[in-house]
């Protein structure tokens, strides 16, 4: 019984290894009018696999390495930026809440891109998302 079980996870890790899942790196920037857009998430939602995300530096830059990044096949693109504010309670009390940063119209709205083997380009203008 135990040689059973044991040719059963040999077969499947080599059918599961066999089935040539391929991770694309994603590199690009966001602006919005022209500006760069710092502090951003770009997330990529693909049709089969995994989420991936990466995070804008000052320059509008985000980078998605190829060992965290999504499969080849098509896939959605969303920005999202959110801020940290101070809210006054009833209660007297001052409490922090993160609010989105970005016009309601662009705010997690969803863009359909197709990703292909090796490094993946997007420069995405927010402007263009209205």
């Amino acid at each position: 019984m135990k040689k059973i079980i044991s040719l059963f996870i040999v077969t499947a890790f080599i059918l599961g290894c066999s089935q040539g899942v391929t991770r694309v790196s994603i590199e690009g920037t966001v602006t919005l009018d022209g500006k760069p857009v710092s502090d951003a998430y770009v997330m990529i939602r693909p049709e089969v696999g995994p989420d991936a995300s990466g995070k804008t530096d000052a320059n509008g830059k985000f980078v998605i390495p190829k060992n965290e990044g999504p499969m080849v096949g098509n896939v959605q693109i969303m920005v999202e930026k959110t801020i940290e504010t101070e809210q006054l309670g009833s209660d007297g009390k001052t409490s922090k809440t993160l609010v989105p940063d970005l016009p309601p119209d662009i705010q997690s709205k969803s863009k359909p891109f197709t990703l292909k083997s090796g490094n993946n380009e997007i420069n995405i203008k927010l402007e263009e998302w209205r």
